[in-house]
């Protein structure tokens, strides 16, 4: 396992900081990138967060300097699948989970990155509609991440598509979020629709140090595989 550098954009949030403790402990630098900077109330205690370097900064904006200087990118900057009442929501959807991760990706390809991780979504049919502004966003970070992969033969991604993802969310303030209690019995039911954020940040970080021999230049993640 050789030392790598990797930027997690969205590092703070639910899925990105779990990632973050899975990578914290290896052989990695990692950067938990987001607007905010800041470690997450809930994470102040925690001793792997302290091997963690949190970071400013916007996924709409990313910085190339710092992409120069990093190995993996990680995406996973996103919104809930809320339905939309108004132009102005519907693109708010689509750039948080569209512009938003599709303009780290080409950022990431312009400054030398040679692998790309995205956590996407498994929708059902009816959501992935053309007016949906949450499936225009996820569609436009899957295809940013497929045209990342064709820049040259050793370009890679890796789209990680899970369903509904529970475990403890927490506010700003570190107030505990259990979902686990209400999905947790579904997943024994429909396991094809729902997806731990332990197991999803585990096959995160286990595609961080997937040999490039290993893998199609583009590896589809689905909720099945997790």
């Amino acid at each position: 396992m050789s030392h790598q550098r990797i930027a997690i954009y969205g590092g703070n949030g639910f899925i990105g900081s779990h990632i973050a403790e899975q990578l914290a402990p290896l052989d990695t630098c990692v950067l938990c990138i987001s607007r905010t900077g800041h470690k997450p109330a809930h994470l102040r205690e925690q001793g792997w967060s302290d091997q963690v370097k949190w970071c400013q900064g916007d996924a709409a904006d990313p910085d190339p300097k710092l992409l120069k200087s990093i190995d993996v990118v990680i995406c996973c900057v996103g919104s809930p699948p809320l339905p939309t009442v108004s132009a102005k929501a519907k693109q708010a959807q689509i750039h948080q989970n569209g512009v938003t991760n599709a303009t780290v990706i080409q950022a990431a390809g312009e400054a030398g990155v040679i692998k790309v991780i995205l956590v996407s979504a498994q929708m059902p049919a009816w959501l992935a509609k053309a007016g949906f502004g949450y499936a225009i966003g996820k569609q436009m970070s899957e295809a940013a991440a497929t045209e990342f992969a064709a820049l040259s033969p050793e370009h890679r991604a890796v789209i990680v598509r899970p369903g509904v993802v529970y475990g403890t969310r927490h506010t700003a303030s570190g107030t505990r979020i259990p979902l686990r209690p209400v999905f947790e019995p579904l997943n024994k039911i429909i396991p094809s629709q729902f997806a731990s954020v332990q197991r999803l940040a585990e096959r995160v970080s286990e595609a961080v140090f997937a040999p490039a021999t290993d893998t199609e230049p583009v590896t589809i993640v689905e909720t099945s595989s997790l």
